[in-house]
């Protein structure tokens, strides 16, 4: 479930998506940081990571990340555990700051994790993540552990901005 994701700040999400908007509603607005492809040192894990904000169906936004696993010809899509620091700012105003822990599973395709947050009325909010680093899992029936031989991956530092509320 979405709203153990981020610790503190994830409230699960029910709605309309942008997409299926009513007509009569206001127009939504998301700002989005560029994908990355995050490499460990040794380019045999990789994390994809992309972060937004917007007003779509209240203040909102969202972690889109997707992790694979080297092999000797191609990549692997594999699940991994993400964690590092967020922040969300009103203009110079600090909203809401604390730890980011993700869960990211190995289908490839629930890879966005979205949550709410308060607006703290009309004005620029930038949502950034630092810190961040990928560990890929393996999950058993033992419980779940790093999967061995793979590093871990320091995913590059993101923003995304919009004027909304």
């Amino acid at each position: 479930m979405a709203g153990s994701l981020l610790a503190g700040l994830l409230v699960p999400v029910a709605g309309a998506t942008p997409a299926q908007s009513a007509a009569g509603s206001r127009l939504a607005v998301e700002g989005c940081s560029h994908k990355t492809d995050n490499r460990s040192p040794d380019n045999w894990t990789s994390a994809e990571w992309k972060i937004c904000v917007g007003n779509y169906s209240g203040p909102h936004g969202e972690v889109d990340a997707q992790c694979s696993a080297g092999q000797t010809i191609g990549w692997n899509k594999s699940p991994c555990q993400i964690s590092g620091q967020f922040e969300i700012r009103k203009g110079q105003e600090v909203i809401k700051s604390g730890g980011l822990h993700i869960g990211v599973p190995l289908d490839g395709i629930n890879t966005a994790r979205p949550f709410r947050f308060v607006c703290q009325g009309h004005g620029q909010y930038t949502f950034t993540t630092s810190g961040v680093s990928a560990t890929l899992m393996v999950h058993s029936s033992g419980g779940s552990y790093p999967r061995p031989n793979y590093q871990s991956v320091n995913i590059a530092d993101a923003t995304a901005t919009v004027t909304m509320c």
